[in-house]
């Protein structure tokens, strides 16, 4: 259904512009792409650095030390989950702590791997347990240390300070999941 809507709606927008005949489309297509392939060149750049420096807190042991500062709250988050699967803890611990230093590219694979060992000991196999819903929210509200992808952003498009948000993402990522986990347990209690 929804195919066909879109493809009625691109076949309605070639015939409008052959009928027609207007050359501002072509003027705005072909600006529109010129300026996205210098804002993706300038990004490029920007995100190679910030991807070689999260390397280098990586290799250097900034993730591990970060993940046993994690550790003792997590556990409070997860009760009894890394007595039932220490695997999806530590997935999990890295999944956090690589989102928080804004490498997200090391995230995924934590995230996707924590998600199949929570479907291990998950006892409703077609239903979400109570620690792969509070993971997922973790995920959503994301408390956010280096915004490397905002921080680049800026700096590509001229700011004068690009690093001068990382305060206030801080607090607002930080309030979110706050918010986002209150919000989760109240929610438990109620449908439990």
């Amino acid at each position: 259904m929804v195919n066909r809507f879109w493809f009625f709606m691109i076949v309605l927008g070639i015939a409008s512009f052959i009928i027609r005949g207007d050359n501002t489309l072509i003027k705005a297509i072909t600006e529109s792409s010129q300026r996205s392939v210098e804002l993706l060149l300038a990004l490029l750049g920007i995100m190679a650095f910030w991807s070689g420096i999260m390397r280098i807190a990586e290799k250097s042991g900034l993730v591990d030390v970060l993940s046993k500062f994690l550790s003792p709250p997590l556990r409070f988050i997860f009760p009894g989950l890394y007595q039932r699967s220490k695997s999806a803890f530590f997935n999990i611990i890295m999944n956090i702590t690589s989102n928080m230093l804004g490498l997200s590219n090391a995230a995924t694979p934590f995230g996707l791997k924590a998600m199949e060992e929570l479907q291990k000991i998950n006892p409703k196999k077609d239903t979400a347990s109570d620690y792969m819903v509070t993971f997922l929210i973790i995920n959503s509200a994301s408390l956010q240390i280096i915004p490397t992808t905002l921080i680049s952003l800026r700096a590509s498009l001229g700011s004068n300070n690009p690093t001068s948000i990382i305060t206030p993402i801080i607090l607002t990522s930080l309030i979110s999941l706050i918010i986002a986990l209150i919000l989760d347990r109240f929610f438990r209690r109620i449908f439990k």
